[in-house]
C-alpha cells in the first residue's frame, strides 16, 4: 500500500469541488460579513487526526484565555472526540457520526444520515456567531458552516488543496510546525518558546515507583503502530524487537502502546524481543493511554498521535520519521531520528505520497542508531 485511501480521497475531492463551486456561484457579489466581537458562541471543527487534535489544544487554550467570554464548542469525528472531552474551556463536544473506517459503507447507511441531520438541527439551535475550521486539507468546513447557519468563518488556505472561501483565512506554510499553524488561524501571534504542557499534573500522579526502586532503570514506551490509514509511517516490527533487546541490557523495562488492530504485531514484538515487556495493546481508552504515557520516562515510536500525547504530558520522546517531515510534525518534546542521506524523503504532503516500492527511509533505519539516541538522552538527564 503506497497511498492512503486514494480512491476515497479522490471521490471526496471531486464532490467537494462541485459543492464549493456551487457555493461560490450562489454567494458571488454578496457582502462579506464582519468579524463578530464580544461575548459569543463559537463552533470549532476538527476531523482528523489524534496528533493534530492534541496540538490544536495549545492554541485553543490560549484563545480561551484571551477571550474568556467566548463559549467554545467542538464539532469533531468519533476518532478524536476523547481528546477534547473534559478539556477546560471547552463547553461541549459534538461528534460527527463518521468513523472514517469503511467509509463508503458508512455513507450508504440510512441511519448515518438520520443522525447527521439530527446533529445539524441541534447545532443550529445554538446560534453560533463564528465557525472555526481547524481541518487542514478537507473542504467540508465551508459546507458545514452553511448547513448549520453560521454567519462568519475562519480557516486555512492550503497550497494545492481546494479553496474554502472562509471569511478570514491564513496560509498554511508547508514546513511550519503544525502546532504553530493553529495559533495563526485563531488570529494570535506564535509564542516565542514552547507552550506549557497540556497535562503537567499527569506525570506526577502516575509516575509510579521512584528513588531506589527505579534507580538506573527507565520505563520506555514503545509506540510501534500508526494511524490505521498510514502504515507507511511504521518502522518494521522486527526493528522494535531488536531495539528492546539492545536496551534491555541497560536494565530498562518496556510497555507496548498500540491500538486493537495491532495486537498481532505486538505479540510478534513481545515474542521476539528479550526484556521486561508489558503489553497494553488494544486495552486502553484515551484516558488510560494518557496515564500510561505519563508514567513513562521516555517514548520511542513512529510519527503518530501517541507521541504528541507524550509531549502534552511533558515526557521526552524519540520519534522515527520516514516519509513525513520532522520540521512540521515533530512533537514538542521530541528528538527526531531520520535518514538525512535519502533525497526522496520527506515525500508526504496533503494526505498522500507518491508510489514507493522500497520504503528505505524506515527500513534502513537501524536499531543501533535509535538505541544510541535514547541512551544519549538518559545520559544527559542523569548529568553524565
Amino acid at each position: 500500500m503506497t497511498r492512503s485511501n486514494a480512491l476515497i480521497r479522490s471521490l471526496e475531492h471531486s464532490a467537494m469541488r462541485v459543492a464549493l463551486a456551487l457555493i461560490r456561484s450562489r454567494e458571488r457579489g454578496m457582502p462579506r460579513p464582519a468579524e463578530p466581537t464580544g461575548r459569543q458562541r463559537v463552533l470549532v471543527c476538527k476531523w482528523c487526526c489524534m496528533g493534530d487534535a492534541i496540538v490544536s489544544l495549545y492554541a485553543i487554550r490560549e484563545f480561551k484565555h484571551r477571550h474568556p467570554d467566548i463559549v467554545i464548542d467542538m464539532l469533531v469525528s468519533a476518532r478524536i472526540a476523547e481528546v477534547y472531552l473534559r478539556v477546560p474551556g471547552i463547553r461541549g463536544v459534538h461528534v460527527l457520526p463518521l468513523t472514517g473506517k469503511r467509509l463508503l459503507l458508512e455513507l450508504l447507511h440510512p441511519k448515518l444520515w438520520i443522525r447527521f441531520f439530527s446533529l445539524l438541527a441541534r447545532l443550529r439551535r445554538n446560534r453560533y456567531s463564528q465557525f472555526i475550521d481547524l481541518e487542514l486539507y478537507r473542504g467540508t468546513g465551508p459546507i458545514l458552516k452553511r448547513l448549520i447557519g453560521i454567519p462568519y468563518s475562519r480557516g486555512f488556505q492550503v497550497e494545492g488543496a481546494l479553496p474554502k472561501y472562509h471569511d478570514f483565512e491564513v496560509p498554511l506554510p508547508r514546513h511550519m510546525p503544525e502546532w504553530q499553524c493553529f495559533y495563526r488561524v485563531l488570529g494570535m501571534e506564535i509564542p516565542d518558546g514552547k507552550p506549557e504542557a497540556l497535562y503537567p499534573a499527569s506525570a506526577g500522579e502516575a509516575s509510579g515507583p521512584a528513588g531506589p526502586e527505579r534507580r538506573g532503570r527507565r520505563r520506555i514506551g514503545i509506540v510501534f503502530g500508526s494511524s490505521f490509514n498510514w502504515p507507511q509511517k511504521k518502522w518494521p516490527w522486527e526493528k522494535y524487537a531488536e531495539l528492546i533487546t539492545l536496551l534491555a541490557d541497560d536494565g530498562h523495562e518496556f510497555i507496548l502502546l498500540g491500538a486493537g488492530e495491532e495486537r498481532e504485531e505486538a505479540a510478534r514484538i513481545a515474542g521476539k524481543a528479550r526484556g521486561r515487556i508489558t503489553d497494553t495493546t488494544g486495552s486502553l481508552d484515551f484516558q488510560g493511554l494518557q496515564r500510561q504515557v505519563a508514567a513513562c520516562d521516555l517514548l520511542v515510536g513512529n510519527d503518530t498521535g501517541t507521541m504528541h500525547l507524550a509531549a502534552a504530558c511533558d515526557v521526552p520522546t524519540v520519534t522515527l520519521f520516514g516519509p513525513t517531515d520532522p520540521g512540521k510534525w515533530n512533537p514538542l518534546t521530541s528528538t527526531p531520528v531520520f535518514l538525512e542521506s535519502l533525497p526522496c524523503r520527506p515525500c508526504y504532503y496533503l494526505g498522500s505520497m507518491p508510489p514507493c516500492g522500497h520504503f528505505s527511509c524506515l527500513r534502513k533505519l537501524e536499531a543501533k542508531l535509535v538505541a544510541e539516541r535514547i541512551r544519549g538522552i538518559f545520559e544527559l538527564e542523569s548529568g553524565g
